[in-house]
């Protein structure tokens, strides 16, 4: 198995369905995939880390959210969380992608997401506008990455059913944290 990253990630970039299929095609084993979310989020982590010291360093506002342990943790679960809702919502629409497939597919945007916040970063020490602009602009364009992802993962080739499917999942992490929130007794402490 030799895989060439950086054309993978140029492919993802101007050929999100093809860069799905080469992934998906790897097959990798629940071993690796673990070893690959680990990796990811530790180094996810300390671009997010890295982000958080910058922004304060040139704001002059202390935000109190480096928290590189608790977001390393969220993030770890928010991964394999995310792919879980996704197949479950998914298979309510017809679809066919299994946990491991969805997983490898997550984690792979997820190391694409990496790079880019180490871009934003540099960005950041230039113009921090410019950064937060660049950040929307990445974000909404990591979505619709993702929707053609889930598309090829699931079967469909509708990525209105992909989007559908994003907004149901996204939906249902709000009323999920929501719930957690509530019986945390998140209300009662006026958060």
């Amino acid at each position: 198995m030799n895989v060439n990253l950086k054309d993978l990630a140029l492919e993802t970039l101007t050929a999100p369905r093809v860069a799905a299929a080469r992934i998906l095609d790897l097959r990798l084993g629940m071993d690796v995939i673990w070893t690959l979310l680990a990796l990811v989020a530790v180094v996810n982590t300390i671009f997010y880390s890295l982000s958080i010291t910058q922004f304060e360093v040139v704001s002059g506002i202390a935000t109190g959210m480096n928290l590189p342990l608790l977001y390393l943790g969220m993030l770890a679960g928010s991964m394999v969380l995310g792919a879980l809702v996704l197949r479950w919502v998914g298979q309510m629409f017809g679809g066919r992608a299994s946990f491991p497939d969805l997983m490898v597919l997550v984690i792979w945007l997820q190391a694409l997401r990496a790079a880019a916040q180490a871009l934003l970063l540099l960005v950041m020490m230039v113009s921090p506008g410019l950064a937060n602009l660049a950040a929307i602009g990445l974000g909404l364009f990591g979505l619709w990455l993702l929707a053609n992802f889930l598309d090829v993962a699931q079967g469909w080739n509708s990525l209105g059913k992909s989007f559908a499917v994003l907004v149901i999942t996204g939906l249902g992490f709000v009323f999920g944290l929501s719930l957690f929130m509530l019986l945390i007794g998140a209300s009662a402490m006026g958060v």
